[in-house]
């Protein structure tokens, strides 16, 4: 009985799958990965009514595969807040050649 009631707390206990609040197809620009692998930083694209362009780190799952970017990549993603905080998630290259819609100010930032 003692068994099964710590098995219980443990399996409650465990971490649940992030609530999904909302969700936003981005594009903008590769930065970097931190140094463990778990966020990007990128510059993106405005939001409409969410958020401004801007450089932002982003947090990203262990199934997006983002050693094979480079800095200055031009990006598409789903930018999904949660109730855990924000995730870059289905991230995709773009053609170097993709226009971004930024400000004067974040235009060169990472460039190739």
């Amino acid at each position: 009985m003692l068994f099964v009631a710590i098995m219980l707390i443990t399996a409650c206990s465990g971490e649940s799958t992030p609530e999904i609040i909302e969700s936003h197809e981005v594009k903008g620009r590769y930065l970097s990965t931190d140094l463990r692998g778990e966020s990007i930083s990128v510059i993106h694209e405005d939001i409409p009514d969410v958020m401004n362009a801007m450089r932002m780190s982003l947090r990203i799952d262990g199934e997006e595969v983002v050693e094979e970017l480079e800095t200055g990549d031009i990006i598409r993603f789903d930018m999904v807040r949660t109730n855990v905080g924000w995730f870059a998630r289905n991230i995709t290259v773009l053609p170097d050649d993709t226009e971004l819609d930024l400000p004067v100010d974040l235009q060169e930032v990472g460039r190739k």
